[in-house]
């Protein structure tokens, strides 16, 4: 007789996954954009979540996920907006403080969807990248024996 344990199903291999994503990766995005997490995705289809999230960091794939994410964060910040507005005044005061702490709870959700656009501390690869390479002239003070005694600076360039 066999064990009613409830058998669970083996996960679909990496190349699997990828053909079974690239044909539904309309609808992936479409869940990705109504904040449906990668956890849930994965388990619809039967896959690994490291996988989805490698095909999903693709290339080809990379900007229609940021666009999904983007669509996804906009719908949260309404969310948060509806939780401050949803205020009246004969609410209690910890049912006021219930909806602005689900409303920081929303707005902390779409900075972490779309940084660029909610997350005042974010700084761009391509700025970081500018900011370690500055750029310093080397300058030499020089002696000038005249009748004012002037220091001159000059370019290392200058001297040779």
């Amino acid at each position: 007789m066999q064990d009613l344990k409830e058998i669970k199903k083996k996960e679909l291999s990496k190349a699997d996954s990828f053909e079974l994503l690239e044909k539904n990766l309309d609808y992936v995005l479409n869940k990705i954009s109504n904040n449906i997490s990668y956890a849930s995705i994965a388990k619809e289809f039967n896959i690994n979540v490291a996988n989805l999230c490698f095909f999903l960091n693709q290339d080809e794939v990379r900007e229609k996920k940021e666009v999904a994410l983007q669509i996804a964060s906009y719908k949260i910040i309404d969310e948060a907006k509806q939780h401050l507005e949803s205020i009246d005044a004969d609410d209690t005061n910890a049912s006021v403080r219930k909806k602005c702490e689900l409303s920081q709870f929303a707005t902390y959700l779409a900075k972490v969807k779309n940084r660029k656009e909610f997350d005042l501390n974010y700084k761009s690869q391509e700025s970081l990248t500018n900011n370690n390479n500055i750029i310093t002239p080397q300058l030499t003070l020089k002696v000038v024996n005249n009748s004012e005694n002037q220091l001159k600076i000059t370019n290392n360039e200058e001297n040779n």
